[in-house]
């Protein structure tokens, strides 16, 4: 219990004190979109591309882990979907986004931050891994939900990789594999100076977090805020449990595995995730920055 606290009590106060920043005055919501940005930007890759670089590329392409972790996620994405159709009477496209809402987790200001703090740089690789394959995977799917609007599957496919191409942390881990599979070294000065950086991925993303929550309403889809935190604090973790425990072969610890499962409770997915992975959603609606992602009926 007393392990538990000494994590979870840092990681709640910088939250809480990026929201008593933007409470008081101290920063305004441009000063937390910046931070924001300078979190996801410029040093959460730094931290990525050093651990990945750092790896021995026969533990990094550990495909059993990956297809166990991602039939969970294809399972949790689908039955959302279904919920949000069904349940909410979400349009097609909508209940597309509801699923990738409970399916991807929300690693740049939650998930990587909070599996730092909880266990060091064992969790880089995990999180790298499934980063990297939950973009292609939920690529894949998210895709299916929005073809046919504006411009098909291959106009969607084409607009949604180009933007998640863009995508820092993916980028990071891209580069990272490459590199460690050359057998390089890194020099000392970049290798030092990206330390630094990487230094402050967690307190940064975490106030800059605490920073943009502090007048986000949430009553106007209270319904489907608490069906997709339920799927995602509960059901979605005991899932991915589940899957990562069925072979003793894995290469992978048991805090490893353990951070993968922090990474997937971390928050609901963003605007910006939203920006990668749906286009559409956004340029289909009335307005760019209210996406109709909520209560409608369907067509």
């Amino acid at each position: 219990m007393i392990d538990v606290l000494n994590i979870s009590i840092p990681f709640f106060a910088l939250i809480f004190l990026g929201f008593g920043a933007h409470a008081i005055g101290f920063i305004d919501a441009a000063g937390a979109r910046t931070m924001s940005r300078f979190a996801f930007y410029v040093t959460l890759p730094p931290y990525m591309f050093l651990k990945v670089s750092a790896s021995e590329p026969s533990s990094i392409l550990n495909w059993g882990f990956v297809w166990r972790y991602e039939s969970g996620t294809i399972i949790m994405y689908l039955t959302a979907a279904a919920i949000g159709y069904w349940l909410f009477r979400l349009k097609r496209l909508e209940s597309g986004i509801f699923g990738l809402n409970v399916a991807y987790p929300n690693y740049g200001y939650m998930g990587i931050p909070l599996a730092i703090l909880a266990f060091g740089d064992a969790a880089a690789l995990p999180m790298a891994l499934i980063l990297f394959a939950d973009t292609i995977v939920l690529l894949a799917l998210t895709s299916c939900f929005v073809a046919g609007n504006d411009g098909g599957v291959t106009e969607s496919v084409k607009r949604i990789a180009v933007t998640m191409v863009s995508n820092p942390l993916v980028l990071a881990v891209m580069v990272g594999l490459l590199f460690s599979a050359s057998g390089l070294a890194l020099p000392k000065i970049p290798q030092q100076f990206g330390s630094l950086l990487a230094g402050a991925a967690a307190p940064v993303a975490l106030f800059a977090l605490g920073a943009t929550l502090f007048g986000q309403p949430v009553r106007a889809a209270a319904g489907e805020v608490t069906a997709i935190s339920l799927l995602k604090l509960i059901v979605h973790p005991l899932l991915g449990s589940l899957t990562l425990r069925t072979s003793s072969k894995t290469s992978f610890t048991a805090a490893q595995i353990s951070s993968v499962v922090t990474v997937i409770t971390s928050s609901q997915v963003s605007l910006k995730t939203l920006k990668v992975f749906s286009p559409i959603c956004l340029t289909a609606t009335p307005s760019a920055n209210k996406p109709t992602c909520g209560k409608t009926t369907r067509s």
